[in-house]
């Protein structure tokens, strides 16, 4: 596949081509929901690893990595066991706020979404600058109506372009040895 092909397929597939390619739905917590209650949600629905906060109105307020709200649990269990992740004010501050979180609200980062026409472009970079393994597709309202994986985008490439399928799953030819 070439660079140009690439970039195409980047440019012209949109988020709502993709998603449902594997059956990842959003996982979507109120706010105000208790973190006993979120944790139990994240279970629920395991393959999705980002849950999207909505408010009253069901529009999305914020986003929880999965990994935060488990690190919320061992938090409340075994504090020591985060503390070496405080290495400055900064941090020890953070870690103050979060050991004291009781609500969804209180762990959730600003809202990181992709909209159904977002291109696969879009939909890579914004999980890459955020460093999230997936990302709430909303309508104009602000409604959660989707959520798209790394996964399902990384599948839809290697739908498109079976000669880059072949690279990833076979493996290479050992050099044969010059006599």
């Amino acid at each position: 596949m070439s660079e140009r092909e690439q970039h195409r397929l980047a440019k012209r597939t949109t988020v709502a081509e993709i998603d449902h390619h594997l059956d990842i739905g959003p996982n979507i917590v109120r706010a105000d929901e208790d973190l006993l209650s979120v944790a139990r949600r994240a279970i629920a629905q395991p393959h999705t690893r980002l849950l999207a906060v909505v408010d009253t109105d069901q529009r999305i307020v914020g986003v929880i990595p999965v990994l935060r709200v488990v690190e919320e649990i061992v938090a409340h269990v075994s504090p020591e066991s985060l503390m070496a992740e405080v290495k400055d004010l900064a941090s020890a501050g953070r870690f103050g706020r979060e050991v004291g979180a009781r609500v969804a609200g209180d762990l959730m980062s600003a809202p990181v979404t992709l909209r159904p026409d977002s291109t696969v472009g879009n939909a890579f970079r914004a999980m890459h600058e955020h460093r999230y393994s997936g990302l709430p597709v909303v309508d104009d309202e602000r409604h959660v109506i989707g959520y798209i994986d790394l996964l399902e985008l990384a599948l839809r490439y290697l739908e498109d372009f079976p000669e880059l399928a072949r690279s990833v799953t076979d493996p290479p030819i050992p050099d044969q040895p010059v006599d």
